[in-house]
């Protein structure tokens, strides 16, 4: 793990030399990065190696042996570890793949920094640095299976969703989650755009695994922002609210019925009508007629009994005078 504890700290000090005012420090935040990247890339050649082969994958020198069993195997030899010829080999042999026209691009510049000189302004150097970032992302998500925000930080993993790159490919995963989900009523289904996390506000929003959404039972997830772990029915009142806002505006405005109501049953404002039920405790309200007068009972009223709020009103005045 000491590659690993390594890369992660590179990466740190790298971000925080980028987002420094200091305009010198850019060149020291492109250095840093690549490294900690380069260590990154490491770390899932140690974990390819076998057991008893002395880390043979990041070792330059690689020796044949028989092992007891007089079998041949490979040996990792001496202290040098792969370069980024040897690295790039190396994935390509183990289906690892990387974003190399990226990558050189950021080797590129870290190799005239270092070697060199360049002309290149801070703002360059850091539009440069900031490419990194998606590579970093993809590699610890699809290879080293870690979470950045845990792997590397919160306020590390929020620097790397300032850029564009980073943010629109977790926007796109989270959209992909969330369309996984039977979302059971059609109002979910185009609620779900909606879904933020009560703890930051986010929009990065994915399900666990593969549901089915039921009314009253839990729905499980996550912010992929702050790591907040959360259940839908935490969140489906404001969601119904945002997606039927213009509907509720226009009947408000207009003398419409209004698309949504709250729920009698579970006090929600998720009863809606086009769905027939409340979304969130599933109750349902068949269609009654006052037992007195005819005319159609609200939910309300429904609920409540047999008659309109008039004539339970005059009821209950009545009774009141007797």
């Amino acid at each position: 793990m000491k590659i690993l504890k390594n890369a992660v700290e590179a990466i740190q000090i790298g971000l925080e030399d980028f987002k420094s005012e200091d305009p010198r420090r850019a060149q020291s935040a492109i250095r840093n990065i690549f490294a900690g990247m380069l260590l990154l890339f490491k770390e899932q050649l140690r974990r390819n190696s076998p057991g008893n082969s002395d880390e043979v994958l990041i070792k330059q020198m690689i020796s044949p042996i028989f092992d007891c069993d007089g079998q041949l195997t490979f040996q990792g030899k001496g202290k040098k570890t792969v370069d980024v010829q040897q690295i790039k080999e190396r994935f390509k042999g183990l289906g690892i793949i990387v974003d190399w026209k990226v990558f050189d691009e950021i080797n590129d510049l870290r190799n005239n920094i270092e070697h060199y000189y360049t002309e290149k302004p801070s703002s360059v150097i850091n539009e440069v640095v900031s490419k990194s970032f998606g590579i970093i992302r993809d590699f610890c998500i699809h290879y080293l299976k870690e979470e950045p925000i845990i792997l590397l930080g919160q306020v590390e993993w929020d620097i790397f969703l300032e850029t564009e790159e980073v943010y629109e490919k977790e926007k796109l995963q989270s959209e992909q989650s969330l369309s996984k989900v039977d979302w059971t009523y059609s109002v979910l289904s185009e609620a779900k755009n909606t879904i933020r996390c009560p703890s930051c506000k986010s929009d990065l929003i994915h399900a666990f695994d593969v549901q089915k959404y039921k009314p009253s039972e839990d729905l499980p997830l996550c912010c992929k922002k702050c790591n907040e772990e959360f259940d839908f029915s935490d969140v489906i009142e404001e969601c119904i609210n945002e997606e039927l806002a213009a509907e509720a505006y226009l009947a408000a405005t207009d003398g419409g019925d209004d698309p949504y109501t709250d729920c009698p049953e579970c006090g929600l404002s998720t009863f809606v009508f086009s769905e027939e039920c409340c979304v969130t405790c599933g109750y349902e309200q068949e269609s009654k007629t006052c037992a007195v007068c005819g005319t159609s009972l609200d939910i309300e009223e429904a609920y409540d009994g047999e008659i309109c709020s008039y004539h339970r009103w005059a009821m209950e005045k009545a009774d009141s005078d007797k």
